[in-house]
């Protein structure tokens, strides 16, 4: 009996302890996601160093009208998705933890192919008409970061908000 109820006990304090941050923090930790992804897509362009030669215009012109959408449509799309937090019926904590995840893992998903990912876009430059494709090796970091980040936000959401049955 004394084991059962300190089982039982120890999971319920697990399950309310995700959440036990107050609203406030919650917020504050979505907007250091959201610095945190906007610096990501601003740093995320090549260096004019890094880009060849032959495909140094294109690259500038696109990188110009990118730029925009990093500074303006970024924090633009953040804001509607923190706003959600607002509207929908589940408490503020649960939306922003997921949105905290999924805007987090950008930087951890994107920055350590960067050079991968320019290689081929430079490739697809010279050769129009051509895909934009991913190497094995960065086409597998990036699905299995961003794979795992969803499986794990939703355990400890799934963990932290829903009641075991019993069986």
């Amino acid at each position: 009996m004394l084991l059962s109820f300190s089982v039982r006990r120890g999971k319920e304090e697990a399950r309310t302890m995700l959440f036990s941050v107050p609203d406030q923090a919650w917020w504050w930790i979505a907007a250091a996601a959201t610095v945190a992804a906007v610096i990501t897509f601003v740093v995320l362009p090549p260096e004019p160093d890094e880009v060849p030669e032959a495909v140094r215009a294109a690259v500038e012109r696109n990188r110009r009208a990118g730029k925009w959408g990093a500074y303006l449509g970024v924090p633009v799309l953040c804001a509607m998705a923190g706003l959600t937090a607002l509207v929908r019926p589940e408490p503020a904590p649960v939306v922003l933890f997921l949105y905290s995840v999924a805007a987090g893992s950008m930087p951890v998903a994107l920055l350590p192919i960067r050079r991968r990912m320019y290689r081929h876009y430079f490739a697809q430059l010279q050769t129009p008409g051509s895909k934009i494709t991913l190497d094995r090796l960065s086409a597998t970091w990036l699905y299995s970061i961003l794979g795992i980040a969803v499986l794990a936000s939703t355990a400890a959401v799934m963990s932290a908000t829903y009641e075991p049955r019993g069986l």
